[in-house]
């Protein structure tokens, strides 16, 4: 059942990712709700799941948006990964850990792209990166990732019922 959960969470994602977000975009910079995605999977289902998703939509992502292959999957897996360590640590409850981990991912994932591109001759101007880009797309994540945590926190918290004195 979960499996399916995250392959209807990962399709839709990738539909509203190439039709629906280009549209809403600031400054021609739009959100990356894959990378929000994965982070919620990581910190409520843990390493193995938020690295296999983050593996899985970063290769999906790669063929149909990216000019090179692995960059994207390396980077999402990476991230799912690490968020997923530290998943059992940390409360679900409060809604500053999902907004640090958005801040945090971001930077990463955008750096790490850039450093790869950097390096496979594919030049973006630093300055413009850092300032215009990245700062619009944390700011970007940030609003999106609360309503985002809070859809995952209804579909992965199986409620408590007990009956009885104790």
């Amino acid at each position: 059942m979960i499996v399916l959960v995250l392959s209807l969470i990962t399709l839709l994602n990738l539909f509203l990712q190439s039709s629906i977000l280009p549209y809403i975009s600031i400054f021609g910079v739009v959100p990356n709700t894959a990378l929000l995605i994965i982070i919620c999977i990581a910190l409520y289902k843990g390493r193995i799941y938020g690295g296999v998703v983050g593996l899985i939509i970063g290769i999906i992502q790669d063929i149909i948006f990216s000019p090179v292959l692995g960059i994207s999957s390396f980077i999402y897996f990476f991230v799912g990964y690490l968020i997923g360590l530290v998943q059992n640590k940390l409360s679900k409850d409060n809604i500053l850990i999902p907004i640090l981990f958005s801040i945090l991912g971001t930077i990463f994932y955008s750096f790490s792209y850039y450093i790869f591109m950097f390096f496979l001759s594919h030049e973006i101007p630093f300055l413009y990166f850092a300032r215009d880009v990245l700062i619009i797309e944390i700011i970007y994540n940030i609003i999106l990732c609360i309503p985002i945590y809070k859809i995952f926190s209804k579909i992965f918290v199986v409620p408590k019922i007990r009956f009885g004195s104790r």
